[in-house]
């Protein structure tokens, strides 16, 4: 009988009795009324069924309700579950369609506690931060939407503002051209009045002077005449001469006023087609979405690739010289190629150098003061790289923009810290007086994942749903969940002495370079197998830094003595 079928008492509806249902049998997918409820709770084959009262049963969504526990196909109640196929079965499809599979389950076996189960758990959980982040997003748009008319609003304001101090400005330089404009007017027409002065003073002389020819021609004696003529001979040269210095001069040449605009001005109006331009921009918003336990379902279903311990080897790609970076403590292979070497002579001098994947130098990012700085790593998603700092000297986490190539962000601590990782939500670290803990490297959260002190110099990495650390001091690498629940503890001092660097391959195989055995050893996802893949023999000279890089299948190991790293292949 389907889950769909009507909500009267289905035993009474097979006696022809219209009866509605008081409680619903899970077991028998069908609705039972009072008196039939009785009888099904003291029958031997029923007595143990769980049945629920209907008006919680309505409670129950549509798509839920559909479900039904009897095969479709054989109307047989679903008692197996093929997990090759993932489907519910009964005996008939079994003996049909999956007689050759092989993992085939008692369906009560699988749906045991499914309420309680992680996976239901993680499902709740989702759909809770999907709803936040659903609310987050709408608020952060409804924000959005209200800051768009108040900056409307404070761009119209500028935009007049603009204009005003535009027309002030034309305004104060028109005045200035035509304040100009009159004294110059004024100096010229001083100066021709001054000429004309002259010349009415000389017209007025010569007057006087042909007035006494006049009188000399006619009544003077020859004497007086001659003497006269020298006396108005010299006031006629004068006079001529006065002509002539005029004549030579600039006094005759025509003032004209003229006027030539300023080439600044003409662009203004020629080459300066529009006020401005407005500017639509998509720039990220402050909002952080809650990722946290996406990231956990991804990381447990992480697919991990086959790959045979046994016949993993090297092949040398590249050697590096890192002498600008000597001694390195910390390298990270980048997904375009690039390498990243962290290095420390002392507190004072501290560094990050990325290299090219020709080895060339990038560019290099000198830490602040008293930074001592140790491991390194990458953030994906901010294009940053987070360094720690570990021995004398600051307390923090310097986080570099590998845009800007600066660092943008530091975020201080309680303690020194050493080996760091980032696993996709959080940076995870290993502090010598705080154990291994985890940090939002945006809003700084900081919570413990190992509790207790731990040695300086402990290296950290992770992959899927574990944890792997590194002990120079106890010559241990150890194996956590990301609960910090151990898992396994790998210590064998004939092969791996002060092991520093650790790394772990797509596989989930770990790779771990040995300071003091000068070495680097492959070790196995459980712990109980080892390999040693590199010696001295092979260059290494102190090694301390390791990498693998997952898009790239390539291996770099850096030694802390001698300025070398070397890039291999992992075939």
């Amino acid at each position: 009988m389907m889950a769909t079928s009507s909500l009267s008492c289905s035993v009474c509806d097979l006696r022809h009795v219209s009866k509605p249902s008081a409680v619903w049998c899970t077991e028998c997918d069908e609705g039972l009324c009072e008196g039939c409820q009785e009888h099904h709770s003291l029958s031997k084959g029923s007595r143990n069924h769980t049945v629920i009262p209907i008006s919680e049963y309505r409670k129950l969504p549509r798509d839920v309700v559909k479900i039904s526990q009897f095969c479709e196909k054989h109307n047989e109640k679903l008692s197996i579950y093929c997990k090759m196929h993932e489907c519910p079965c009964c005996r008939k499809c079994i003996v049909e369609s999956h007689n050759k599979c092989h993992e085939i389950l008692k369906i009560e076996d699988v749906i045991n506690n499914v309420k309680s189960s992680n996976a239901f758990f993680e499902i709740e959980q989702t759909l809770k931060e999907v709803g936040e982040n659903i609310e987050k997003i709408r608020e952060d748009r409804q924000n959005n939407l209200k800051t768009l008319p108040e900056t409307r609003k404070q761009i119209e304001k500028e935009i007049l503002e603009t204009r005003t101090s535009i027309n002030n400005h034309i305004d104060k330089i028109q005045a200035d051209i035509i304040k100009e404009l009159y004294a110059s007017a004024d100096q010229k027409s001083k100066q021709i009045h001054q000429l004309l002065n002259s010349l009415e003073e000389k017209q007025q002389g010569i007057a006087i002077l042909q007035g006494s020819i006049s009188d000399i021609k006619q009544h003077a004696s020859d004497l007086q005449t001659f003497l006269s003529m020298k006396r108005i001979e010299k006031e006629v040269f004068d006079k001529n001469e006065f002509i002539r210095s005029i004549s030579s001069s600039d006094h005759l040449k025509q003032i004209v006023l003229s006027f030539n605009i300023n080439t600044a001005i003409k662009n203004l109006i020629t080459d300066i087609p529009n006020f401005g331009k407005i500017i639509v921009e998509s720039i990220p918003s402050n909002i952080e979405l809650t990722t946290r336990k996406q990231k956990q379902a991804q990381l447990m279903v992480t697919k991990v690739l086959s790959r045979s311990f046994e016949n993993i080897s090297l092949n040398i790609h590249q050697t590096i010289n890192t002498k600008e970076s000597k001694p390195n403590r910390g390298t990270y292979l980048l997904p375009d190629g690039r390498m990243v070497f962290s290095s420390s002579i002392s507190y004072r001098h501290s560094s990050v150098t990325v290299l090219n994947a020709n080895g060339s130098v990038n560019f290099n990012v000198k830490l602040p003061s008293l930074s001592s700085s140790f491991d390194v790593t990458y953030i994906t998603e901010i294009n940053s790289l987070a360094v720690s700092t570990g021995g004398s000297g600051a307390q923090c986490i310097h986080i570099i923009d590998m845009q800007t190539q600066n660092v943008k962000k530091t975020i201080a601590l309680n303690g020194y810290i050493y080996g760091i990782t980032y696993n996709g939500t959080d940076l995870i670290y290993s502090g010598r007086l705080e154990g291994i803990r985890k940090i939002h490297p945006h809003n700084e959260t900081i919570s413990d994942i190992v509790a207790g002190q731990m040695e300086a110099e402990c290296y950290v990495t992770t992959f899927s749903d574990k944890l792997y650390h590194t002990n120079p001091g106890k010559n241990t690498v150890t194996c956590f969940n990301l609960q910090g629940k151990l898992q396994w503890t790998f210590q064998n001092e004939s092969v791996l002495q002060t092991p520093g660097g650790i790394t772990v391959d797509s596989s989930g195989d770990i790779y771990v370079v040995g300071r003091k055995s000068n070495n680097v050893i492959l070790i196995s996802t459980d712990g109980k197998r080892h390999r040693q893949l590199l010696s001295g023999s092979d260059g290494l000279s102190e090694p301390r830094a390791i990498h693998f890089s997952q898009e790239r299948n390539l291996l770099i190991v850096a030694n802390s003595r001698g300025g070398e790293a070397f890039l291999y292949s992992v075939n």
